[in-house]
This record gives C-alpha cells, sequence and structure tokens, in this order.
C-alpha cells in the first residue's frame, strides 16, 4: 500500500496547483516529494506558497482508504489531508520546475523541512536531499566527498540566512547531522535517534571485508558502525527482503562479519516505535563512562 499513498500524495499535489491558481510554488513535504525524495508520512498536507496573505489558508482534501487488494477510495475513516495556503518567502532562485510542477529547489526544501518538521520526519528530507545534490558512491566514498563538503556549507548557510524564524535550534541541530550516506529513510531515522540519546556519532556505510568460503574475499557495508567497540548497528525494512533468497544472504553476510569480531544490533520500524526500549538496547553496547555522559540534544528531540 504503500504505493498507493505516494501516488494519491502526488495527485493531490498535481491537484493542488491546479485549484490554486496562484501558487508559487509548492514546498515541504510536497515538494519532497515531487523531488522523489523519503518522507517520514506518506500522506502529507500538501503545503503551497501563495504570492499574497491567503484570505482561507487551509482547505480539507477527501479522506482516502487504501486496501491491499484493491483500488483507494474516498472513505470518511481515512486520514485526513489539507492544502495549506502561505504567502510566499521564496527567493528567485528557491524555486524550479519539477515533472511539470512548481517546487522549491532541494536546498530550499530540505530547509524549509528542518525548521518546521519534527526531527524525526524533516532528518528523511534532508538526508534525501543531500543523496540527490552529492550521489555518493559507498564503493568510492572520494567521488562525492567535495560535492558534500559544498552542498553542506550551502546547507548550514541556508539555515543561518533564515534568521530568528521559529523552529530555528531544530534547524541547526537537524542540519548539523544531514548526511548523504544513509540509503534509506530508516537508516535516517536511526541515526537521528542514536544521535539524539548523546551517543557517538557513527560511521555511515562503513566497509568490512571478510573472507568466504574457499578464501574468497567479499565486501559488505554496515549502516551505522563503531568500529572502534566492534558494532554494527542495522536498519531492516521490509524491503530488505522481498526476495526469496534476500534473508539467507543476510544471515550468510552476518555470519561473515561476525567471525571478524563484531556485534550487530538490528533495529525495525515497529522498534523505533518504543524509543525507551530502542535506548536502553543500544546502551548496553557502548562502555559505562560512554552511556553516563550521554545526554539527549535538545534540537534533535523535539
Amino acid at each position: 500500500m504503500w504505493a498507493q499513498r505516494r501516488e494519491v500524495a502526488l495527485a493531490r499535489c498535481v491537484a493542488a496547483v491546479h485549484c490554486v491558481p496562484s501558487a508559487v510554488a509548492l514546498t515541504h513535504e510536497a515538494a519532497a516529494l515531487v523531488h522523489g525524495l523519503w518522507l517520514w508520512d506518506g500522506e502529507p498536507d500538501v503545503r503551497v506558497a501563495v504570492p499574497a496573505t491567503p484570505g482561507r489558508t487551509v482547505r480539507p482534501l477527501e479522506p482516502i482508504v487504501f486496501r491491499p487488494d484493491r483500488l483507494p477510495c474516498e472513505s470518511t475513516s481515512g486520514r485526513s489531508c489539507s492544502i495549506r495556503k502561505r504567502r510566499s518567502s521564496l527567493g528567485e532562485q528557491e524555486t524550479t520546475v519539477v515533472n511539470g510542477l512548481p517546487v522549491s529547489t532541494l536546498m530550499r526544501t530540505a530547509v524549509d523541512c528542518a525548521f518546521d518538521l519534527p526531527a524525526r520526519e524533516s532528518i528523511c528530507v534532508l538526508d534525501a536531499a543531500m543523496r540527490a545534490l552529492c550521489r555518493p558512491d559507498r564503493f568510492r566514498p572520494e567521488v562525492g566527498a567535495a560535492r558534500w563538503r559544498r552542498a553542506r556549507a550551502e546547507l548550514l548557510a541556508a539555515v543561518e540566512a533564515q534568521g530568528p524564524r521559529r523552529g530555528a535550534a531544530r534547524a541547526r541541530a537537524v542540519a548539523a547531522i544531514a548526511s548523504p550516506y544513509a540509503e534509506s529513510p530508516g537508516e535516517s531515522v536511526l541515526r537521528r535517534f542514536v544521535l539524539t540519546l548523546g551517543l557517538p556519532a557513527p560511521v555511515l556505510q562503513r566497509p568490512v571485508t571478510p573472507s568466504g568460503p574457499g578464501g574468497r574475499m567479499s565486501e559488505f557495508f554496515i549502516d551505522l558502525a563503531w568500529p572502534d567497540l566492534r558494532l554494527a548497528v542495522e536498519f531492516d525494512g521490509r524491503a530488505k527482503y522481498e526476495r526469496n533468497n534476500d534473508l539467507w544472504e543476510e544471515k550468510r553476510r552476518q555470519d561473515l562479519v561476525t567471525a571478524l569480531g563484531w556485534r550487530f544490533e538490528r533495529v525495525t520500524w515497529e522498534d523505533l516505535r518504543d524509543e525507551a526500549a530502542l535506548a536502553g538496547r543500544l546502551m548496553t553496547h557502548f562502555p559505562d563512562h560512554v552511556v553516563r555522559s550521554a545526554s539527549r540534544v535538545r534540537g534533535l528531540w523535539e
């Protein structure tokens, strides 16, 4: 049903542009969706920037029910979304057109989400935007390194350029941890949670090269790694095991890496919903002095 939700959300974006003739651009989650970025929420409100302060700022949309074996349909039991209009603060260079729809640029979309969304939602957008801008290659990390340095500097400067805008502390905190090296929204949310706890920053996509059957070398990449602790934390999304042999291949991979002395902790979306339990699990892998000194990072917790 994820694909259904995305298609309906995109249709709402198209409808919003047609329903608001004065639209300057789609912004926030709507712009992220059109750009193809990750989102925490599969059915976000559609935010539209307009030239002047609108008389009516919110227009409710019909709720949709998603069914695995049939087409989506309108229903009062579905989740309600709205078109939300706001006076534009976009500069001339901060809008673009993607697939015929006017949207805020990748960088401005990331900045708006950093200010106006909770950190666990905005980090998905920021990571995906940085990934789109930098196009990293985990097999050749040096390829995107220069692009990432430039993009990071631009992101941090763009956040500061917003001045005393509401949500500034949160935006600075999220922008500071954004990375193009996360490879899924789950990895982004998990990393944000780890850093929120005040734990040491992990290495992303850390290569490990164990020897397989017959002495053949295999290169694997760990989602979140603490090499000095030989600790690997992996996010397990449903898409990771779509093919029949995926689970077996993942077990083989873990066995090979474990043989080198690494410890594994696996985290799912369900685990992320119980943050207290997950924090307890993660803390057990770190030395006592690290746990004692760890304190929650205010901007990331909001």
